[in-house]
């Protein structure tokens, strides 16, 4: 697990994706949800001794390392995708606004859940 500290980056990224969705910026708010999700993936990465994630395959390769018999690799893959797709679909206006409801909370799920897991 790792601690707040550790964790700092992406849950400021949490707190600027609150503040942007309390504004009524979805775009920023949705980018911000990315942004915590990659941050996430890096503090992960740097406590297993990985180089930090640069591309979708380093995120990838972490995903794969954490996969369990409780933790389906596929299951966080899919994870991943909804959090890197996330910020354009938003920004495409291709969600509809309960989407944005169910898919930020899912977002914000999946980066504590990372958290729990380094």
């Amino acid at each position: 697990m790792l601690t707040r500290d550790q964790a700092q980056p992406a849950y400021d990224s949490l707190a600027q994706a609150d503040a942007a969705f309390a504004a009524g910026d979805e775009m920023l708010g949705a980018q911000k949800l990315w942004d915590a999700f990659a941050a996430m993936m890096n503090c992960v990465a740097d406590k297993r001794g990985f180089p930090p994630c640069q591309s979708d395959d380093d995120i990838r390769r972490v995903l794969r390392e954490l996969a369990t018999p409780e933790r389906d690799y596929y299951s966080q893959l899919l994870s991943f995708h909804t959090a890197e797709r996330f910020p354009d679909a938003v920004k495409r206006g291709v969600m509809e606004d309960y989407e944005v409801e169910i898919f930020a909370p899912e977002i914000r799920r999946i980066v504590d859940e990372l958290a729990e897991l380094g």
